[in-house]
Formats: structure tokens, sequence, C-alpha cells
């Protein structure tokens, strides 16, 4: 609600409520700014599943600003960023073939242009096209090796197709860069538990339980690693945090039962 225009418009490209209830509230009315970056700026951001939630009203302005978001994304289609924002759009209204030309649009028009390249890769996993998907994320790491978050998402991709080793390299890359990233260093210690690479496998987990101690995921992953390599004690004391931070679910106590027997 801020008078300046550029801030209320800022606010909205920032704004990530929890719940997607909350989001709305809070940008709907912004359909109806006088000013059209921040009328289009909303309806972009509202784009997909969060229209659903807007009432008869509102879903009349918001076809309206979305209009005019296309209008001046296609303007400016001269520019790498108009074409990538559509194609941002048609992710988000599901339409799968406009946003992929889109993103072509913007590499075409910039090569250097990455996030295009990122973003086509992550459409292109999606509908199964990974040897697609891998070139570009290969192109991105190798020009820019700073953005570790594509050595992740080329780690991942790489095991989904099975090629482990390497996906372990970018993985452990990504961990290197983004070392207060949980979910990082837990991908990276499940697959060298796969490897069969113990000592890194534990570091890697415990480094992501670390990071979130409450992570139900992150704590079953160590007690199931410790189990496997029979170091039962260990396990019962990540058991017994599980219970102790999750008392309503089953898994810790039933994994706490386990353990016991083993220990006896």
């Amino acid at each position: 609600m801020d008078d300046e225009a550029l801030i209320r418009r800022t606010a909205i490209e920032n704004l990530n409520a929890p719940d997607i209830n909350r989001q709305v509230k809070l940008i709907a009315p912004l359909l109806y700014d006088p000013v059209k970056a921040v009328r289009i700026e909303a309806a972009s951001k509202l784009a997909g599943e969060a229209s659903k939630y807007l009432d008869a009203g509102q879903e009349k302005i918001f076809r309206t600003a979305l209009k005019e978001y296309v209008g001046a994304m296609e303007y400016s289609g001269d520019f790498a960023f108009g074409p990538y924002n559509l194609g941002n759009l048609y992710v988000a209204l599901n339409q799968t073939e406009a946003a992929i030309r889109n993103y072509e649009a913007a590499i075409k028009i910039d090569d250097l242009f990455y996030p295009a390249k990122v973003n086509l890769a992550m459409l292109y996993n999606q509908i199964g096209k990974n040897d697609e998907a891998e070139s570009l994320l290969r192109d991105v790491v190798k020009g820019h090796p700073e953005l570790y978050e594509a050595d992740y998402s080329l780690g991942l991709l790489l095991a989904e197709k099975k090629q482990y080793d390497e996906a372990a390299l970018y993985l452990g890359r990504a961990a290197a860069g983004l070392p207060d990233h949980a979910r990082v260093h837990y991908n990276l210690g499940l697959l060298l538990r796969y490897l069969n690479r113990p000592p890194e496998a534990e570091a890697a987990l415990r480094r992501a339980l670390e990071l979130e101690p409450g992570n139900m995921d992150y704590l079953y992953a160590l007690a199931d690693y410790y189990i496997k390599e029979g170091r039962f004690q260990e396990a019962k004391a990540i058991a017994e945090q599980m219970i102790a931070k999750h008392p309503s679910k089953k898994i810790g106590r039933d994994l706490l039962d386990f353990i016991n027997r083993k220990l006896k």
C-alpha cells in the first residue's frame, strides 16, 4: 500500500506468503491499482493456481490485467526478458508448448541469458525430455560455474538418468557452494549411500540434519543409514529425536521398537 508505485510493484514481485489464500488476499487488491506496472505484476503473480481463489469480480479484472501483461511483454519482445517472462507465465498457466516457444525465443535473442535456459531445462525435465534438459544445464554450468543451483539441478537430473557417479560430482559441487541448503546435502547423502561411500554419506546427512534438526526426512535418512551400518546405538538416538520432535507420527516409535529388538 506504499505511495510509491515502484515499491508496490517490487513488493508483489518478492511476496511469497506460505499460504496461497494469504498470497491472494494481499495481491488481489493491486489488480485495481491505477499504475499499469503494478496491475500487470499482480496479474502475473496470481496466474495459475492462485487465480482459482479470486472471487468473480477479481477474476474479471485479473483477466484484463493479464492481457495487459502479455501485451507489455510482447512489446518488449526484442529483449530476452520479454519472452522469458511470457515463458514463466505460460508455465503457470500450464501451456507447455507456448512456454517452450517463448523460452527458446529468449535464448535466441541472448544466448548468455541463463535464466531462460534453466527454466526451459526444468520444463523439459517435467515432460520427459531429459537429454534436452541435460544439454541446457551443462551449458549453464560451463558458462556460469558460480551458479551452484544449476549444479544441483544437473546432479538431480543425472541421478534420474542413472548416471550416478557424475551426479555425485555435481551434487558435491552444489553442496560445497550452497553450504546452508539442507536439501542439497540430503540428496547428496542419499546418493553417496547408494554409491557405497559411507563416511561421505554420513557427513552429508548429518549436515542436512544440523541445518534442519526437525526435518523428518533427514532424521529418518540418518537413522536408516546407522541401522544399515549396524550402528544401532546411534540409530536409537536419532529415533528418539524423531519421537520427541514428531510425537504424533508412528514411524519414530516403530523405528525405535525395531532398533531395541536388534540391540537385544
